[in-house]
């Protein structure tokens, strides 16, 4: 009778205890909890992807140190997407099936991120500020995916109405990149000039990864445009920019987020040219480490600190993205679930950018888009100056 209470005891241990492992949560131990990102660490816009990867790298350093999130540490794990979309949904189906990771933070691009969304939605995993501001991210709404950058559409809308209101230009252009983050940007332009009852004065579209633009830029001259707006990254930006200067052509250019780096300025300088005088729309102003905002200067400094070299603006998309994570997973508790935290992101309102200075973010059960709000800048003696206040389409 001993022996069959002594079995019956030992089964009923080891089904409580598949049962716990049962429902132990994907990425969460008792000591860690495990990131996701793919970057493009060795392809086109790889000068955005290794700086996003060091700005991760940098809060998760900061918040380990510090003890972790309700005791448990941060352990990253980031692959390279190579800004191709067949590779990033490889190397995201290893994370989730191999290394098993809690959540995604920062997954670059919108071609790439957007081809691995919904198989990261399907698992219900959840997927924050992605290294993108297209609106896919949270139109429709969907539980698991949150924004984190001003949409391009709403970019988009902001420097048409800004060029429009403020300078009185009649006939706008694009160059866009015939792509999903191309199509948005375009979206954008589209339905700012219907406001004023006016059309693009023309369009041009070129491939992903193109190098040359003589073409686009011809017509678009040709078009007699006063404006031509880049919905381009950071080699195409420098690359219209260069080929305008090449046909004598003094048209004002105006970028978006993807183009808010210092490589505009570094890449222009090295084709033999000046940015100065390039306008470029963002959500947060640019960083420098004389910045007026003490904040953003001690934040620099302990970025030089632990990587012996200076910050861009990815490096703050990065570090940001994941400075929120922590805040909702410390916000979900202690028994941290993929279902609480995303409850708990959705309780934020109008949590502010403490450090950088950029829009504050607002998530809730019906609303993933998060921030709201343009400012318009201006390349001047290879800096970005801030020439207008946060604007809105609306």
């Amino acid at each position: 009778m001993r022996k069959v209470w002594l079995v019956i005891s030992l089964v009923g241990i080891l089904v409580f205890a598949l049962a716990a492992v049962a429902v132990a949560e994907e990425g969460v131990s008792d000591n860690e909890i495990i990131v996701g990102s793919h970057q493009d660490l060795s392809g086109p816009i790889a000068g955005w992807g290794i700086q996003v990867k060091m700005g991760l790298e940098m809060r998760a350093k900061e918040i380990n140190d510090a003890g972790g999130i309700h005791g448990r540490k941060l352990r990253l794990v980031i692959e390279d997407s190579k800004y191709d979309p067949k590779t990033a949904i490889m190397v995201t189906n290893k994370m989730i099936s191999r290394d098993h990771v809690f959540a995604f933070v920062g997954n670059m691009g919108s071609p790439t991120a957007g081809a691995t969304k919904p198989i990261i939605s399907r698992k219900k995993i959840p997927q924050m500020f992605p290294l993108t501001a297209a609106s896919l991210f949270f139109e429709p709404y969907d539980r698991y995916s949150f924004g984190g950058f001003v949409p391009y559409y709403d970019q988009a809308r902001v420097l048409v109405k800004y060029f429009v209101e403020k300078k009185g230009y009649k006939r706008i252009g694009l160059m866009y990149q015939d792509d999903e983050m191309g199509a948005i940007m375009k979206a954008g332009v589209e339905d700012q000039l219907k406001t004023y009852n006016m059309t693009m004065a023309g369009a041009e579209s070129y491939k992903r990864g193109a190098t040359e633009f003589s073409s686009q830029i011809a017509k678009l001259r040709k078009a007699d445009c006063e404006l031509v707006v880049l919905a381009t990254i950071i080699r195409e930006t420098v690359g219209a920019l260069k080929e305008a200067k090449k046909i004598g052509w003094q048209v004002d250019m105006c970028g978006m987020t993807p183009a808010q780096t210092k490589f505009i300025m570094l890449l222009s300088k090295k084709a033999g040219f000046s940015a100065d005088g390039f306008y470029c729309a963002a959500q947060t102003p640019y960083i420098y480490a004389d910045s007026p905002l003490p904040t953003v200067r001690e934040w620099w400094k302990r970025h030089v600190a632990m990587f012996g070299k200076e910050p861009d603006m990815p490096t703050t998309a990065g570090w940001a993205g994941l400075n929120f994570f922590i805040e909702a997973a410390k916000k979900a508790g202690p028994d941290l679930t993929r279902e609480k935290f995303v409850d708990a992101m959705e309780t934020f309102r109008a949590f502010p950018d403490d450090v950088f200075g950029g829009a504050p973010i607002t998530f809730t059960p019906t609303d993933h888009q998060g921030p709201h709000g343009v400012i318009m800048q201006y390349v001047e003696k290879d800096r970005y100056v801030a020439i207008a206040d946060r604007m809105d389409y609306k």
